[in-house]
């Protein structure tokens, strides 16, 4: 990246960056949620400019835009040619191969019919009528159907034998166990937020002591950049608080249910 930024801005970029993991980001930038009439949701993705044009428009308390060096970076990384003519190729030959009367084929029987297509056009130039008949082809052939009943055989006993577990292990459980396990649940949330907790807390450490150093060198880009990561850590230590309130409020009325 020397030739996109300086030495400055490669600084900002890290700071912007860990800024960024620690925002705010609205689950209605990423995708859009809808029911159907049939009562079932349906996801809907937005493109990735449309979400990174949402984290752009970010600003800091100062009101001046809190990724510049980031949006930057993204600008140049999103101009890079990523098409998806392999991908695109591998649809189209799908298209070709399951025709209407085929659609009931199963994810198995196309792989099968990818890899007879690739091995006519590896071994005869893509003429099937120029394929050598060997013995072993003609073996293959005869068994063919017999590998297939056996994978089937051993398909439906997977199942039968998972229905037979989960059913099982649902049986197994009882009221107390759901509450121990709900428990420990609430004790790992309220570990990953203790650890998150840590980390912004170390983040506004580091962003008082680089604008500290910033206003003795009278250093105004600086400055920015520390109040930057001054501002997302002091966003997240509030979030964060208000999570390991509402988990530790959640904890309790959950260990008054064991005393009963």
């Amino acid at each position: 990246m020397p030739f996109l930024f300086n030495e400055e801005e490669i600084d900002r970029l890290a700071v912007e960056w860990r800024a960024y993991e620690m925002a705010d980001i609205l689950e209605e930038w990423i995708e859009d949620k809808t029911d159907n009439d049939n009562q079932s949701e349906s996801t809907v993705y937005h493109p990735i400019d449309i979400y990174w044009r949402h984290i752009f428009s970010i600003k800091t308390s100062t009101g001046t835009s809190q990724f510049v060096v980031l949006t930057k970076l993204v600008k140049c990384l999103l101009s890079l040619s990523h098409g998806n003519a392999e991908v695109e190729r591998g649809f189209s030959e799908n298209q070709h191969l399951v025709s209407d009367e085929r659609t009931s084929l199963s994810e198995q029987s196309i792989n099968g019919l990818r890899a007879t297509s690739a091995g006519i056009k590896f071994f005869a130039d893509g003429k099937p009528h120029q394929v050598s008949i060997t013995p072993s082809l003609l073996d293959s052939v005869k068994n063919a159907y017999s590998r297939y009943r056996t994978d089937q055989e051993r398909q439906q006993q997977l199942q039968k034998e998972k229905e037979i577990a989960d059913y099982a292990a649902k049986s197994a459980k009882n009221k107390d166990e759901l509450l121990v396990e709900k428990e420990l649940d609430l004790l790992e949330k309220q570990k990953l937020l203790q650890g998150e907790l840590n980390n912004a807390t170390r983040l506004l450490e580091e962003g008082d002591q680089r604008l500290k150093a910033a206003i003795d060198a009278k250093n105004f880009y600086e400055i920015e950049t520390a109040g930057i990561l001054i501002d997302s850590s002091k966003k997240k230590l509030m979030a964060i608080n208000t999570e390991i309130v509402q988990n530790n409020d959640a904890l309790n009325q959950l260990r008054k249910k064991f005393k009963k």
